[in-house]
């Protein structure tokens, strides 16, 4: 996979805060959609952000916790963050990985392979991060 980040959807895994940051580059790519839906296959280690629609009792509502000024999309959830660590055993906990993904435009689909987690140098600046 190419790792240029203006032509791939971009997610982050932050293990110490439990967190999973959705860039706001991915989402643009998906149409910015009102509502998404995060997807998890354990089997093939891969995890998708689809966009969804009010009525699935699924979807997360986005357009209400991101604007123009924020860079991502966050969720918080130590259960998730802890069944994804099980897909790749080199992950470490209290460290931050960056995976960059696939679009499906027909399908209103980002994926992302676990097994392509690049560490975050924290010695990078926060504002240099892409």
């Amino acid at each position: 996979m190419n790792n240029h980040p203006s032509s791939q959807p971009i997610l982050c895994i932050d293990l110490k805060k439990n967190r999973i940051r959705i860039h706001k580059h991915t989402l643009h790519m998906l149409g910015d959609p009102e509502y998404i839906q995060l997807l998890v296959n354990p089997d093939t280690h891969m995890i998708a952000v689809r966009k969804s629609v009010r009525q699935d009792y699924l979807a997360h509502h986005v357009r209400a916790c991101y604007s123009d000024i924020r860079n991502s999309y966050e969720l918080y959830s130590r259960e998730l963050l802890q069944t994804l660590k099980q897909t790749n055993a080199e992950l470490s906990n209290n460290r931050s990985y960056r995976i960059y993904g696939a679009i499906n435009k027909k399908e209103g689909l980002a994926s992302f392979s676990m097994q392509e987690c690049i560490l975050v140098d924290e010695s990078v600046r926060i504002g240099e991060i892409v």
